[in-house]
């Protein structure tokens, strides 16, 4: 199976001829074509073992538009049609990830929002700073978030026995109004597909499973990864 990080990361501008005049020419732009073709093919799903740690889990599926993270990330090189955004890929496995981080630093910015009980601030220094009356609780009382990952890919009908993984997109931005926006292209996971998100969750103020069901009315209502306030990074439940 193809390693999707490596492929993006390492390999993606290995045909390109740095050495020619000028780096957008013909041959380079074939070359990425080439390699974009490969990265937005079907077949690349390598579903992420869950650890044995993980207790509580659950599936949403991403909507139109797609699922975009990492765009902070360098990618470009200044050939036309390349991917010019990095997207999170896990390391080992080269699949795209929502990193466990991004899960956790997302939950934690609207759980007040969503719990509006008189023990919040308690509540909220248990599951995100692990800690309890003003006192760290041991490593293993604590609830953990893990990456989340693509479980299944989307099918564009029941023939289809492979399903698309990731997807080409571009955005416009208006930097000048008296100019046309130069298009940016960017790499997605495309939607329609599956998404699980793993944790390991303990009792303990709440139950484990009032996290969970907080945790997914959060992601379902403000979305994670980069670009939600434009309709990227949006969930529905999996049907």
């Amino acid at each position: 199976m193809r390693n999707l990080h490596k492929t993006y990361y390492k390999d993606y501008f290995r045909e390109v001829d740095f050495g020619a005049s000028t780096v957008d020419n013909e041959a380079n732009r074939q070359a990425i074509a080439r390699v974009n073709s490969t990265i937005t093919g079907k077949g690349l799903l390598s579903v992420i073992p869950r650890c044995e740690a993980c207790t509580h889990y659950f599936d949403l599926t991403v909507i139109y538009p797609g699922l975009a993270t990492g765009t902070g990330i360098t990618h470009e090189a200044g050939i036309q049609g390349e991917f010019k955004l990095g997207l999170h890929f896990d390391y080992t496995y080269g699949m795209p990830v929502i990193y466990g981080s991004s899960v956790k630093g997302v939950l934690r910015s609207y759980f007040r929002d969503e719990y509006q009980k008189p023990d919040v601030l308690a509540v909220e220094a248990d599951i995100f700073d692990g800690e309890r009356n003003g006192k760290p609780k041991p490593i293993y009382d604590r609830d953990i978030f893990f990456d989340a990952v693509v479980i299944e890919p989307f099918y564009e009908n029941e023939e289809d026995e492979h399903g698309k993984l990731l997807a080409g997109d571009a955005i416009t931005p208006h930097k000048d109004p008296l100019k046309n926006p130069v298009p940016i292209s960017f790499l997605k996971v495309t939607p329609g597909c599956q998404v699980e998100f793993r944790f390991r969750l303990v009792d303990s103020i709440i139950t484990a499973e009032e996290k969970k069901k907080i945790f997914k009315r959060i992601i379902r209502k403000y979305g994670l990864g980069a670009k939600t306030n434009v309709g990227y990074g949006q969930f529905e439940e999996f049907a």
